[in-house]
């Protein structure tokens, strides 16, 4: 099983690092350019990513967070903690981790210009998941109260709560000492004998944990004795590759949980690609066949009405249609029609203009309504005697009565007289 290591640069003028861990040994290593996936040898595939983040550019507590849910909790950090970092809280992004056995859990806030290239040279990376964690949480403390190791040009500081390699701490805490103690931080080796000093003396550590080539005075307080042990600078890369998944995920998800999540949404929609392309081609061509069948129907209402505005025109020529159903009504009260024969006379006037609109040859020439006969008394001119029985069998399909009332070849074609009724 193999591990890629990342060294996330401390700014913009400094360039990425990668190394590749097998077997606790280097297997490849190299720079990252921005925005270009490190060329792995072998075309390994590593189970994960571990992205070591300058600790000098974190600021890291484990602390006891109030709040009912996970909400609450991301809602609270940083208000604990805005007083005791360099800049706004609308310049940082706060990360919570989960909660440990000591009911505490880390807090990291880190500059959101800086999160965001991290965020970018990970997603490169083309590989997942990605853990994010303060490089100086990777050395071994041998459970010393305060652990300072060199590695080049900066000396990693560690206190027991960011030793990762370590069991939790189950001891309990105030709130001022927790923002007190650092978990994790890192000194320029310019500025070590200063600093290092200082932080010893406010942390009074008992048990201290050195690098060879790091002087032991420089970490220990000002009164009382100490227990001194002094180790060999580790590889860094190695012994980030050590640490299994559970004490990763310890650690808040820096560069957000998207990279955090092993889940490659991509590989595990691919089998439904098909049956997703299949679905859409469906639903394009029901909604095709529904616009054509939207544009048939359409058209089939608009030869309707035609034909009904045509009928009307011929039994009452000279008349502007405005709205034939009023206009027929009124028309029928004016001449005497009882109510039953108007609403005959409607019926049978729609009936009629569906029969002329499937037997198109067919003209009418006056129409009328029989009241004794409780019929459409009708003249029309066919083209030849046919038409009559086309247009009789079409009414006997819609369950209507033609009766005919004889018919005779004119210059025009064939007039003839039938009558319209309901059976």
């Amino acid at each position: 099983m193999s591990v890629l290591i990342v060294f996330l640069p401390s700014g913009a003028s400094h360039a990425a690092r990668w190394v590749l861990v097998k077997n606790a040994e280097r297997v490849g290593e190299g720079h990252l350019e921005d925005g270009a996936a490190p060329d792995l040898p072998h075309s390994a595939r590593p189970s994960h990513v571990v992205a070591l983040v300058p600790s000098e550019c974190v600021f890291a507590r484990r602390l006891a967070v109030p709040g009912r849910n996970e909400r609450d909790v991301r809602r609270a950090a940083p208000f604990l903690i805005e007083d005791h970092i360099a800049q706004s809280l609308d310049e940082v992004i706060i990360s919570v981790g989960p909660e440990g056995a000591d009911a505490e859990r880390y807090v990291v806030a880190v500059d959101a210009a800086l999160q965001a290239r991290w965020r970018h040279i990970a997603a490169s990376l083309g590989h997942k998941p990605v853990f994010a964690i303060p490089d100086a949480m990777v050395i071994e403390g041998h459970g010393g109260d305060l652990s300072a190791i060199r590695i080049d040009e900066r000396v990693l500081v560690q206190t027991p709560r960011g030793d990762l390699n370590a069991l939790e701490v189950t001891q309990t805490r105030d709130l001022d000492l927790a923002l007190a103690e650092p978990v994790a931080s890192a000194i320029d080796a310019l500025l070590v004998e200063s600093v290092l000093p200082a932080l010893a003396t406010r942390l009074n550590p008992r048990r201290v944990i050195v690098s060879e080539d790091l002087d032991p005075n420089l970490s220990a307080p000002s009164e009382g004795a100490i227990a001194l042990k002094r180790v060999p600078a580790p590889d860094l890369a190695v012994a980030a590759a050590a640490l299994p998944t559970d004490a990763l995920e310890r650690v808040p998800a820096l560069l957000g949980a998207g990279l955090a999540s092993g889940l490659d949404w991509g590989e595990m929609l691919r089998p439904w690609r098909l049956a997703a392309s299949l679905a859409v081609a469906a639903g394009l061509s029901l909604a095709a066949l529904s616009a054509g069948q939207a544009v048939y129907l359409e058209n089939r209402a608009t030869l309707y009405s035609q034909a009904r505005i045509e009928a009307f025109e011929q039994a009452f020529p000279g008349t502007r249609v405005v709205d034939v159903d009023v206009q027929l009504r009124r028309a029928l009260a004016a001449v005497g029609a009882s109510e039953g024969g108007s609403g005959d006379f409607l019926a049978l006037s729609s009936a009629l203009s569906i029969l002329l609109t499937e037997v198109e040859s067919v003209r009418v020439d006056s129409i009328r309504y029989d009241v004794e006969r409780g019929g459409l008394a009708v003249s029309a001119l066919y083209q030849d005697f046919g038409d009559f029985e086309a247009l009789r069998a079409a009414a006997q399909a819609r369950d209507i009565v033609l009766e005919d009332g004889g018919a005779r070849q004119t210059a025009d074609g064939v007039s003839g007289d039938f009558t319209v009724r309901l059976p």
